[in-house]
């Protein structure tokens, strides 16, 4: 038991420092632990009873994985995810498993089921790498991040599916045992929810009088459903844990026990990624293999999604990147591989090598989220086509002249449309978010649906008939794309642009701006006019409300 406890402990210190070294770089942590996992199998310092230890703790943290994912779902946000959300998601799962099905029938000689669910698991993309960097890059609110992060959503719904299928998968389960499966689910769903729901937190209320009681209450909850899960009704660990965070979902105190539970999860699936790790550093790996699938995952993931983006009617910009943000294979992906070897669907070096093209992938996707507005720009070059307006989204040309170009119109740019319609300014609006091109739309608004790195642009605004040009964009990138366009056609129409630093300040000048526009600088203005003017009249805020309503409820119109 020393020994293990030794063992254990090196195994997480090593895991923990390589994965803040990896994070450190820009890259998720998850590939210093598989990593480490990998240089500990291939040294052997590890024993192999400790490694069975090991890989109990590591199926808990899985379990826990799932059970915060019950915890945190969010029905609202699945409501929310819109209509091209979805049409981008089946359209993506379903052709991504035609061709990774076909692979793995022909390519890996599997049986159709375990093609199927093998083509299933290569579908998925990571949240994890995905969230980390795009908020890292503050654009997590942006129009293709959204819609980015609700196909992830989806694809994560329907991993927790297919976690809860594979362990039965393996034994050729049958129509009648099919049935079987799906009454045992029914019912421990009904169970679970009615005693979770009504009895255990109504318990709660009464009983709970502190953070820590309210943490080991909700883990005393989770152990009674995984228990029964597995005891009374042979149903896998993971759906209980699962069934029981969704049971507590819509507690008060849910937030808590996600933020308590949180670092027992991860240390855990620490423990979880370096035994993964750990098995690939045993044996051999196909290299073959791994560098069939990195062009795969990376490629076909972003030539399908893109592909699936302007089918659903978005145009060149959006599709690149979604397609960029969703190159590259998930944890659930690893997880779900795991359980399929478990259960005797496929063989380790399979399991491996899809281990080793998946870490390549998440590497490589990080380099390419951090780099996408300027890989979108290129691909532009490269392929006008990307960029071509048709079907739906055709645009027209704008006869006006002497008329102002507003890019962007939501947040800031909602405010200065609704002031410049206000002093009965022309204004033609330059948006690539479908939702707000139609708001517009609906309103009466001359809008495009388009973005400043498109240089069809500058044609379809007229903008060298304009007398001013107002970009409220964030991306500096986008606006020194619109500015070099400018350059290139002689457009000499003064720009205001927006600017979240002094370094992007300095850049949009460089580059020929009029004016910059510092939203966080304006509005430190005016709080201190505020200040100055309520030292000597009290009634100043209320003033300044009651004018202020008025403002939102005409700019807002319908939101306020």
């Amino acid at each position: 038991m020393e020994l293990f406890v030794l063992e254990l402990v090196a195994v997480f210190v090593i895991a923990v420092l390589v994965g803040i070294i990896f994070r450190y770089f820009g890259l998720p942590s998850i590939i210093g632990h598989v990593l480490s996992g990998i240089v500990l199998g291939i040294s052997g310092l590890i024993s192999p009873p400790s490694v069975e230890i090991l890989a109990t703790l590591g199926t808990l943290g899985v379990t826990l994985l799932l059970f915060l994912v019950g915890l945190e779902m969010d029905w609202n946000e699945i409501r929310k995810v819109g209509k091209e959300c979805v049409i981008i998601f089946f359209g993506q799962t379903i052709l991504l498993v035609v061709i990774y099905t076909t692979f793995g029938l022909f390519g890996l000689g599997f049986s159709l089921l375990s093609a199927i669910l093998f083509s299933l698991a290569m579908t998925f993309s990571s949240t994890i790498v995905v969230v980390k960097v795009l908020s890292e890059k503050k654009e997590l609110n942006s129009y293709s991040s959204r819609l980015s992060l609700g196909i992830l959503l989806l694809q994560d719904i329907l991993a927790i599916g297919l976690l809860v299928f594979l362990p039965t998968a393996g034994k050729g389960i049958g129509l009648v045992g099919l049935g079987l499966l799906i009454s045992k689910l029914l019912l421990l769903v009904f169970i679970v929810n009615v005693v979770g729901h009504y009895l255990i937190l109504g318990l709660m209320k009464f009983v709970i009088k502190t953070a820590e009681d309210l943490v080991l209450f909700s883990l005393a909850w989770f152990a009674l459903v995984v228990y029964g899960s597995v005891r009374l009704l042979g149903v896998s660990a993971e759906v209980g844990g699962l069934l029981a965070g969704l049971s507590l979902s819509t507690g008060w105190g849910h937030f808590q026990i996600v933020s308590k539970i949180r670092i027992l999860r991860d240390v855990f699936l620490t423990l979880f990624f370096v035994l993964l790790g750990f098995r690939v550093g045993l044996g051999s790996i196909d290299w073959i293999l791994v560098a069939v699938l990195i062009p795969m995952i990376i490629v076909i993931k972003f030539l399908v999604s893109h592909l699936m983006s302007r089918v659903s009617g978005l145009g060149g910009r959006n599709s690149i990147l979604i397609g960029i943000n969703l190159t590259q294979l998930s944890e659930f992906s690893l997880v779900v591989m795991s359980a399929g070897l478990s259960a005797g669907l496929w063989s380790d070096p399979v399991v491996k090598a899809v281990t080793m093209a998946g870490l390549v992938s998440m590497v490589l996707s990080t380099i390419l989220i951090n780099n996408s507005s300027k890989l979108s720009f290129r691909i532009a070059k490269l392929s006008k086509m990307l960029f071509k307006f048709e079907g739906k989204n055709k645009q027209l040309h704008v006869p006006h002249k002497g008329h102002i170009v507003l890019f962007g119109a939501d947040r800031t740019g909602k405010s200065i449309l609704s002031f410049l319609n206000k002093i009965g300014e022309k204004v033609v609006v330059v948006d690539f978010n479908p939702r707000i091109v139609n708001e517009l739309k609906k309103k009466g608004e001359t809008v495009i649906f388009s973005d400043a790195a498109d240089p069809d642009v500058l044609e379809l605004t007229n903008i060298a008939e304009a007398k001013l040009i107002i970009s409220t964009i964030k991306n500096v990138n986008d606006s020194l794309s619109l500015l070099s366009e400018l350059k290139k056609f002689n457009v000499s129409v003064p720009v205001i642009a927006d600017a979240e630093s002094l370094t992007m300040a300095k850049e949009l000048y460089a580059a020929g701006v009029a004016y910059v526009i510092f939203p966080h600088f304006v509005s430190g203005l005016h709080m201190g006019q505020l200040i100055k003017k309520y030292g000597k009249d009290k009634q100043t805020l209320a003033k300044y409300k009651k004018r202020q309503d008025l403002i939102l409820k005409s700019t807002y119109e319908g939101e306020y």
